[in-house]
């Protein structure tokens, strides 16, 4: 569940980037994909430089901000 509602919120993640657009760009030619003509290696870049911030963003300080505020009383707790 967790992965299908990240791509169902629209939301990329750098390492499928990676991936996907050189996939794309070495098939634009082929006459059997569409809308592939705008893909580019500068696109490339343009658009993993901010995706990358934006996963190091998220799960750096998203997740470690959920962990912070879900086990802060057991520590407390136990000190």
């Amino acid at each position: 569940f967790p992965i299908s509602a990240f791509v169902a919120a629209g939301f990329e993640h750098s390492v499928a980037n990676m991936y996907f657009i050189p996939f794309g760009i070495m098939l634009k030619d082929r006459v059997v994909v569409s809308g592939a003509e705008n893909l580019s290696w500068s696109g490339l870049w343009s658009n993993l430089v901010p995706v990358t911030l934006g996963n190091i963003v998220g799960g750096g300080v998203m997740v470690a901000l959920v962990y912070y505020f879900v086990y802060r009383h057991q520590a407390h707790k136990l000190n």
